[in-house]
């Protein structure tokens, strides 16, 4: 779990196609594939028209992301906090969170718990940055706060350094919902920590690689991968761990689902107060649901809806959700 903990803080010719990541986070009720730890996934490749084959993949298990706002609770133990995610095993129940927050359009991580480990970024929040992202971004941020865990608590000191670092095709066989094969873009995040326990001082090292690869046609995160060591001597603990995760219900390349997404359109977009749906091929909608750059519903209606209107919200960037029958299809919009 505390590997998991740690993780979860967790296409063009030229530059001038590169795509922008719309926002960190996964879309609410999103389901991933647990991938089985012993395969091996190689994302080495970087750059400009990277190519990724992410072609062994298996599960035994799956994870489900939703998203709120913060309890009142939360909010004392994780200082500005507005959002929380909450990672939940299917197997298990088992839950992880992670506490975020956004201010003047800049996202940063606050705190993360689990039932055996919490990191609070309470005396220097992780900045991540002011998405939209778009490649060669970088930025480098200090970090510092508490740990807590059954065996041990103290201090922690480091650095998060955030890149948009590659962007090209990501190929994944089949695991549940459909292979995949899409033009993504690429955010990679690295995490050194120092661990200081009095009276010892410094004890070990936690140091963790993320990527998440975001596909660049609706902005869904599809993969996630993070590779975390932690070193404490004073414990004779020096463990890496690997964990990776494929998007299920969101998956939107299979063929049926990229005829229907081509069908869809969403009118006008800008949007002032009422968008509509067309569709150039019969399609039933089960579901819409309107959700913010990070991840937090905001509307959901059920039935066969051709038009919503979304003006009690403020201005901003948006992402409709459409549920049919063949699966979900997200589509960014702009509220004026």
């Amino acid at each position: 779990m505390k590997i998991k903990l740690l993780y979860l803080i967790c296409l063009a010719s030229s530059l001038s196609f590169a795509q922008s990541i719309s926002t960190f986070n996964s879309v609410n009720m999103s389901t991933y594939a647990a991938i089985n730890p012993a395969v091996i996934v190689d994302d080495n490749p970087s750059g400009v028209n990277a190519i990724w084959n992410f072609t062994n993949l298996s599960s035994s298990t799956a994870t489900t992301d939703t998203y709120a706002s913060p309890s009142a609770t939360e909010t004392t133990n994780y200082p500005g906090t507005t959002l929380v995610y909450t990672n939940t095993v299917h197997t298990t129940s088992t839950t992880s969170k992670i506490y975020m927050k956004e201010a003047l359009g800049v996202l940063s991580l606050t705190g993360a718990s689990s039932a055996d480990l919490e990191l609070n970024y309470v005396t220097d929040n992780a900045v991540i940055g002011a998405f939209p992202l778009s490649y060669g971004y970088t930025n480098s941020d200090p970090v510092a706060g508490t740990f807590t865990s059954p065996s041990a608590s103290g201090t922690f000191t480091g650095v998060i350094i955030s890149s948009v670092d590659a962007y090209g095709t990501l190929n994944m066989n089949d695991i549940g919902a459909g292979a995949y094969s899409g033009m993504v873009t690429r955010l990679n995040t690295v995490q050194a920590l120092q661990l200081n326990i009095f009276p010892f001082g410094n004890v070990g090292t936690a140091t963790q690689t993320t990527n998440n690869y975001y596909d660049n046609n609706n902005g869904n995160l599809v993969f996630r991968k993070s590779v975390v060591n932690i070193s404490v001597p004073l414990l004779s603990m020096n463990e890496t761990t690997t964990v990776s995760e494929s998007l299920l219900t969101n998956l939107l390349r299979t063929d049926s689902i990229i005829a229907e997404e081509k069908a869809f359109n969403i009118f006008p977009n800008p949007v002032i107060d009422t968008f509509s749906i067309h569709t150039s091929t019969p399609v039933v909608i089960e579901s819409i649901s309107v959700s913010d750059i990070n991840g937090r519903q905001l509307l959901h209606e059920k039935g066969n809806i051709t038009s919503l209107n979304i003006s009690p919200l403020p201005t901003g960037m948006y992402f409709i959700r459409l549920q049919t029958k063949a699966g979900s299809i997200s589509k960014k919009i702009i509220k004026n």
